[in-house]
């Protein structure tokens, strides 16, 4: 009989400690794309960049 109380308290203790967990923990936050704007216009600058730097001294 005290094995059975013993693993019932524990379970008990156990599902306590899991619920309390899950109080805490958040989830993940569905913002992304932070700073993608910002690549585009850099990816656009380094591409006129070089396409200049290839053009400029075909036509001189």
């Amino acid at each position: 009989m005290k094995n059975d109380e013993k693993k019932s308290l524990l379970d008990q203790d156990i599902n306590h400690r899991v619920d309390e967990e899950e109080k805490l923990v958040n989830g993940p936050k569905k913002e992304k794309n932070h700073g993608r704007v910002t690549q585009m216009i850099i990816g656009i600058v380094i591409a006129i960049i070089a396409l200049a730097g290839i053009i400029y001294p075909l036509l001189h």
